[in-house]
């Protein structure tokens, strides 16, 4: 009896049969649970997007796709519209980006590349940084506006995965990158490291707080200082769970009636949000206190990796305790979709988020909450540790004599 021979099926095909599923579950997703996906990107070029990716799919490799799909969700064009290109295998250069002014910096690093701190990054693999910022551009989500713009590049120019996905970097390459230091050019070739090894080396927007004693307040996330005995200092660098905030308050409540203080600053410096309501808790906390000079009001530090609900909280503490906004435009727009509803794809495993609510907080439109007095820190001020914006703050309350710096970063 003759034998049937039936067609092996590759795993080129498999590989493109299970990515296919995931794309139309991504479109389902989209469609379905954004509150109005195609604010930005129109419904046609969405799916002509869509289209022209199934038609190539055979011929892409998973970066590739991942780097597509990365594409299409930050043409979506809102902050909380995003594909967790980490969510899979993914490694990183060992070295953390910051702006300042036009330059980009290397203000931290591993072991291994710590001569490189301090320098303003030339090129990566023959690109040009301008030119690796236009590359990188469609493909940059949590972004709201342009200064969130900037944070999401200096972060994801590190991300191997999508280097090699815009054949910047070659698979298993490592990464020539040009630097000049004191009007010297340098030449280094940087390996990739795992996420483990990345995650260890300082954001550059964790504040390097001034030389004095911070105190944990049961409200994990949140931290106090007493400065020159007559300023509060709240560095708000995460949010706590609401029932922390509740259950601790009667206590922080006593703590500042003892020392009686007049004034108060809350940091939400590199806060890229959480839960907008223990913000709200954390404000109600605080009202009661009336050895406050409430007539002065209280001051509020952003910048622009300020996001989400610390943005949102930003603007309602600007509003309820008489503050102003000293330090850098924040990353989040006040106007703009928000909240997020996450999923993973059914295949490869790689999870998302799409906006699901609207909040418009200020009546006129904008694309950032712009501080009442912009200061930025230049690089030799960041380099030195001094905090700029908390001596600004400071000034405006009448505290600034005492000040400490944080001391030169090593």
């Amino acid at each position: 009896m003759a034998m049937m021979c039936v067609p092996a099926v590759s795993n080129s095909q498999q590989h493109a049969s299970k990515w296919l599923e995931d794309i139309n579950f991504y479109i389902e997703q989209v469609k379905t649970r954004h509150i109005n996906p195609f604010h930005t990107l129109a419904e046609p070029a969405f799916d002509a997007r869509i289209a022209k990716l199934k038609a190539e799919l055979a011929g892409l490799s998973e970066v590739q796709i991942e780097t597509r799909l990365l594409g299409i969700t930050a043409a979506l064009g809102d902050g909380h519209s995003n594909y967790y290109m980490m969510s899979g295998k993914h490694r990183h250069l060992p070295l953390r980006f910051k702006y300042f002014g036009k330059d980009l910096r290397i203000v931290a690093a591993s072991e291994d590349y710590r001569h490189l701190i301090g320098s303003t990054l030339v090129s990566i693999n023959g690109v040009a940084t301008p030119e690796l910022f236009e590359n990188l551009k469609p493909y940059l989500v949590g972004v709201d506006n342009q200064f969130s713009q900037k944070v999401s590049f200096e972060f994801y120019l590190t991300l191997a995965k999508l280097l090699i996905g815009l054949d910047i970097l070659a698979e298993n390459e490592q990464a020539e990158l040009i630097t000049k230091k004191e009007n010297r050019l340098s030449t280094d070739k940087v390996v990739p490291v795992a996420m483990s090894d990345f995650g260890k080396i300082a954001s550059p927007y964790i504040a390097r707080l001034p030389a004095v004693e911070l105190d944990d307040i049961g409200m994990p996330g949140i931290k106090l200082g007493i400065i020159n005995n007559n300023t509060a200092y709240f560095r708000f660098s995460r949010y706590p769970k609401i029932e922390q905030v509740l259950e601790h308050c009667d206590a922080l409540q006593a703590r500042l009636s003892s020392d009686k203080v007049e004034h108060f600053i809350i940091d939400f410096r590199g806060n890229g949000g959480g839960n907008f309501y223990s913000g709200l808790a954390f404000s109600s906390c605080l009202l009661p206190i009336d050895h406050f000079d409430w007539l002065m009001g209280g001051i509020v530090l952003t910048d622009s990796h300020t996001f989400s609900a610390a943005m949102s909280n930003a603007v309602q503490f600007k509003q309820v305790f008489n503050a102003r906004v000293i330090g850098e435009p924040t990353g989040g727009d006040p106007n703009a979709f928000s909240e997020s509803y996450r999923f993973e794809l059914p295949n490869s495993k790689r999870k998302l988020s799409l906006s699901i609510r609207y909040y418009p907080f200020l009546a006129q439109q904008t694309d950032a909450l712009y501080p009442d007095i912009q200061v930025s820190p230049s690089w030799q001020e960041y380099e030195k540790g001094i905090d700029v914006v908390l001596q600004k703050a400071l000034e405006v309350l009448g505290s600034a004599d005492k000040l400490a710096k944080t001391g030169p970063i090593n």
